[in-house]
C-alpha cells in the first residue's frame, strides 16, 4: 500500500458507492479498475478479483492509504462503503469480512448484492462537464435488495443491460468479487461489463469481448419497459423504506429490515399465500407466483441432477427483478403492520406459517431460526391448543417468549394457588366438554405452563421442566384438556391467563419458586420443630406421631412453600424411586387437605404448619438456603 498520491483524483458523488468511484477514478486516470485499486493503497488483486470487501468498507490502514491517493477525507472514503447503512440495516453486520466468500451468502441473508440494480436517468448525470464525461453516481443503496425504485424520477429499478439482455456486472461461478473484468481498462463507467455474445450464439460467452453498452442510453428502437400494476404504491413503499434507510423513518435502528426480509421468505415459501387481505394488484399477485414457480423449478432440476442442498441458492434470496421484488416487499409490509402495536401480527401470519411448514418443516424451521425481532419471533410460532406448536424440527427453535414479561418463569408458581384460580377459572371449567373432577386439576397446571411460556417460550414439556412439573405429568394434562377445549374455548384461555400475567407485571414483590424448590430440594422438617408443633395433639392423632407426622408435615410445608402439587414433592419422591410404600403417607396428606377435617385438631395442626410455612418462607426468600443434610 503506497498510499502516493494518484495525478487525478475526483470528489465522490452523493450517494456513490466504492465500486462506481472505482470505475469513474480508473477510466479517468486510464488504468484498469484493479490497477487504480492498487495504486490507490488497496493491495495487490488475487486471483484477478477485487475483494468484496471494499464494497462494504475499507480496514483502517486502507482507509487511510486510499484517502491519501485519492486525496479524499475519511469521512468521505467512509461514506464509499455499505457499512454507512449497517445501524439501519443489520444484515450488514453479519458480513464476515473474507474475501473469497460465496455470493450465495449475501443472497440468503439480503445484505447486498454485487450486480446492484441502476436507474438509467440517475446515471445519465446531472448535465455539469464531469458527469456529461464520467456519469452520474453509481449509488450504494441500489446494492440493497430492499431498493428496488428510483423516487426521484418515480420508476422502478433495471437490474439487465437493455442491449445484451445480461447483468452488467455478472459475478461467475457464485464466487463474490466487486467487478467482473476487473483487469481490463477503457471500459466507461456507464457501461455494461457483462461479456457479449458470439456472433450467431445468441448468448453470452464468458471468455469473448465485453458488452460495452451505455447503461444510461436505451438500445435504437428500445421501448420503455411496460408499466407495473400499483407502481405508485411500490414508488411509495420505497419512500417509506428509504427513510429508514436513511435514519428518518421511525424505529430506524431496529430489526425492521431483518423482519421485512424475513416475512418476505415466509411469503415464498408458504406460497400461493393463504393470508387474507393481502390486497395486491393482480398483476403483483402474478409476478410473485411467477418467482416463486421459477424458484422451485429450479429446486427441482437440482434434485433431478443428484445436487446436494437443492434450494439453498434461491430459496431464500431476494427476486432480480424490481417489480416482483418490490411487490413481494409490499405484501411483507401489509403483514407485519405497525411495529409499535402488536396488534393480530400473529393472527395475519399464522395461516402461512402452517402452510410453510406443511410444505417443508426444515425450511420453516430455519426461517424461524433467522436473527428478527422478538414481535416477529413469536408471530411465527404456530400454535396448537393454545400452546406452542413443537414438531420434531422446531424444539429448539420455539423457545421465544410469547408475551413481553416483566416476569421471568422463576416467578410462576408451578400449580396455580387457589385463590388466583377462583378468582380468574373459577367459571371456566363448567364450560368444558365432559368436565370431571380432576378438570380444576389439570387447568391449574395448564395456566402455569402458559406462563412459563409467556415469560420463557419453549414447547409445553420445556416449560414443565423450568417449573419442576414431570413431564408426563405435563402430557397428561395437555391429552386430557385438548378434546374438551374448542378454538373459542383456548382462546379465552389465553386471555384469562393473560389477566394472570398482568398481575404478575404489576407485582413488586414477585417470588422466586425456582429459588425456593432448589432450596428445599434435601430439606426435611426437624424432628425437633416437629415435636414443637405436635406436641399437645399428639393424643389425638397417635398416627401422625414420629416420622410419618413429620414426613407429612415436611411434604405440607414443602408444598405450601413451593406452591406445587404435593404429590410432586421431593419426599414422595423420592419413595416412588425407591419403590417404598407411600400410602399411608399420601393418606395423611389427604385427610389434612379434606375439607371435612378442617376443624379441631386438624385444623389447628394445619394453621400452625401453614405459619411455619411463611416463617421458613421468609428465610429462604431473603437469608441463606438450608443446608444439605449429611447422610
Amino acid at each position: 500500500m503506497t498510499g502516493r498520491p494518484l495525478p487525478r483524483s475526483l470528489a465522490p458523488l452523493p450517494e456513490e458507492s466504492m465500486a462506481g468511484f472505482l470505475l469513474r477514478l480508473s477510466f479517468r486516470i486510464r488504468r484498469s479498475p484493479a490497477r487504480t485499486a492498487e495504486l490507490a493503497g488497496l493491495g495487490p488483486v488475487r486471483d484477478g478479483r477485487l475483494s468484496t470487501d471494499h464494497l462494504l468498507g475499507l480496514a483502517p490502514a486502507a482507509a487511510t492509504a486510499f484517502a491519501a491517493a485519492t486525496r479524499l477525507t475519511a469521512s468521505e472514503v467512509a461514506h464509499l462503503g455499505l457499512r454507512r447503512f449497517e445501524d439501519a440495516y443489520p444484515a450488514l453486520k453479519a458480513v464476515p469480512a473474507h474475501r473469497r466468500i460465496a455470493t450465495a451468502f449475501f443472497a440468503r441473508t439480503w445484505a447486498f448484492t454485487l450486480a446492484p440494480r441502476f436507474c438509467p436517468t440517475c446515471l445519465a448525470g446531472d448535465g455539469s462537464p464531469i458527469q456529461d464525461l464520467l456519469g452520474g453516481a453509481w449509488k450504494a443503496s441500489w446494492h440493497l435488495p430492499v431498493v428496488f425504485a428510483c423516487p426521484a424520477h418515480q420508476r422502478l429499478l433495471a437490474h439487465r443491460c437493455p442491449h445484451c439482455g445480461g447483468s452488467p456486472n455478472p459475478i461467475h461461478h457464485r464466487r463474490a468479487a466487486l467487478l467482473h473484468r476487473p483487469s481490463t481498462p477503457g471500459i466507461h463507467p456507464l457501461a455494461c461489463r457483462g461479456d457479449a455474445a458470439p456472433p450467431g450464439s445468441g448468448r453470452p460467452g464468458a471468455c469473448g469481448p465485453v458488452c460495452g453498452a451505455r447503461l444510461d442510453q436505451p438500445p435504437p428502437g428500445a421501448h420503455p419497459p411496460p408499466a407495473t400494476g400499483g407502481v405508485g404504491r411500490l414508488i411509495g413503499l420505497q419512500q417509506r423504506l428509504q427513510a429508514r434507510l436513511h435514519g428518518a423513518g421511525p424505529a430506524p435502528g431496529g430489526a425492521y429490515f431483518l423482519d421485512l426480509a424475513a416475512t418476505s421468505q415466509l411469503i415464498t415459501l408458504s406460497w400461493p399465500a393463504p393470508a387474507d387481505g393481502l390486497t395486491l394488484e393482480p398483476s403483483m399477485l402474478d409476478l410473485i407466483d411467477d418467482h416463486v414457480e421459477t424458484t422451485r423449478a429450479g429446486a427441482q432440476d437440482r434434485t433431478d441432477r443428484g445436487l446436494p442442498n437443492p434450494q439453498a441458492p434461491d430459496r431464500w434470496a431476494a427476486p432480480q427483478d424490481s417489480a416482483t421484488c418490490g411487490a413481494l416487499l409490499l405484501a411483507a409490509e401489509h403483514l407485519l403492520g405497525d411495529e409499535h402495536d402488536p396488534g393480530d401480527v400473529r393472527e395475519r401470519l399464522q395461516p402461512l406459517a402452517e402452510a410453510a411448514f406443511r410444505r417443508d418443516a426444515s425450511a420453516y424451521t430455519a426461517l424461524r431460526g433467522k436473527t428478527i425481532s422478538p414481535r416477529l419471533a413469536r408471530a411465527l410460532v404456530r400454535h396448537r391448543h393454545g400452546f406452542h406448536a413443537a414438531g420434531r424440527t422446531e424444539n429448539d427453535s420455539v423457545r421465544v417468549a410469547s408475551r413481553d414479561c416483566r416476569f421471568g418463569p422463576q416467578h410462576v408458581p408451578p400449580y396455580l394457588p387457589q385463590p388466583w384460580y377462583d378468582q380468574h377459572f373459577a367459571d371456566f371449567a363448567d364450560r368444558l366438554n365432559n368436565p370431571t373432577s380432576y378438570t380444576p386439576r389439570h387447568l391449574r397446571r395448564a395456566v402455569s405452563l402458559k406462563l412459563a411460556e409467556m415469560a420463557a417460550g419453549g414447547s409445553y414439556s420445556q416449560c414443565a421442566r423450568l417449573l419442576g412439573i414431570p413431564v408426563a405429568k405435563a402430557t397428561s394434562t395437555m391429552s386430557k384438556l385438548r378434546p374438551q377445549m374448542g378454538p373459542t374455548l383456548w382462546r379465552d384461555f389465553e386471555h384469562r391467563v393473560d389477566q394472570i400475567a398482568r398481575r404478575l407485571d404489576d407485582d413488586q414483590t414477585r417470588v422466586d419458586y425456582t429459588r425456593r424448590r432448589t432450596a428445599l430440594t434435601y430439606w426435611q422438617l426437624p424432628a425437633e420443630h416437629w415435636a414443637e408443633l405436635f406436641d399437645d395433639l399428639s393424643s389425638r392423632f397417635p398416627r401422625m406421631a414420629g416420622d410419618d407426622g413429620r414426613l407429612t408435615a415436611t411434604v405440607l410445608v414443602w408444598t405450601d412453600i413451593t406452591q406445587a402439587e404435593y404429590t410432586h414433592s421431593p419426599v414422595l419422591t423420592g419413595l416412588r424411586e425407591a419403590k417404598a410404600d407411600s400410602r399411608r403417607l399420601i393418606d395423611n396428606i389427604t385427610q389434612t387437605y379434606t375439607p371435612a377435617n378442617q376443624k379441631a385438631g386438624r385444623l389447628v395442626l394445619r394453621r400452625r404448619i401453614t405459619a411455619y410455612a411463611d416463617r421458613l418462607a421468609q428465610r429462604l426468600d431473603h437469608g441463606p438456603r438450608p443446608e444439605r443434610p449429611t447422610e
